[in-house]
């Protein structure tokens, strides 16, 4: 019987997410529907899923659910400017919930995936709003390089795996 108290606390936080994911979809005039709740729900901040990951995730959730059906919610909360689709150098777009604006950079060699500072891309809204009068949505960048051991390496950085 242990196990009561925290099986409550696990029911009230997935509430209580459940309810911050139905505020944001209506603070962006959309219903908040259960395929949609669910879709969302499977997403998270600082993670990064393929459309079939979070269909993989949603599917045991809302069985009868098609691919298209995921597919389609997810571009439209790209669209919302709810979730963030960038593609991060492995040819398929990714899917990440956005909390707050947040920025990587990939090293083309390796692979590596680092957090830029959004403070670091407030210049560059800046700059572009002075010299074009326009309001970048830039809420998830991706910049694609080198690192510093890749850069190291000179020519060969370019080529996973490759030798010297």
């Amino acid at each position: 019987m242990n196990a009561e108290p925290a099986d409550e606390m696990a029911t009230e936080e997935q509430t209580a997410a459940t309810r911050a994911v139905a505020e944001r979809l209506r603070r962006v005039g959309q219903r908040a529907t259960p395929q949609r709740l669910i879709i969302l729900g499977a997403l998270e901040a600082g993670g990064h899923l393929s459309a079939d990951d979070v269909f993989a995730r949603v599917e045991p959730l809302l069985p009868g659910v098609n691919r298209s059906t995921v597919y389609r919610t997810l571009e439209l909360f790209g669209d919302l400017g709810l979730v963030s689709v960038t593609d991060l150098g492995g040819g398929s777009r990714q899917f990440e919930l956005i909390d707050e604006p947040h920025h990587h950079l990939i090293c083309h060699g390796c692979g590596a995936l680092i957090e830029l500072d959004d403070a670091l891309v407030e210049p560059l809204r800046a700059g572009i709003r002075a010299r074009y009068d326009f309001t970048p949505a830039i809420d998830h960048l991706a910049l694609f390089g080198f690192c510093a051991a890749c850069s190291h390496r000179g020519e060969d950085a370019g080529r996973r795996g490759g030798g010297r």
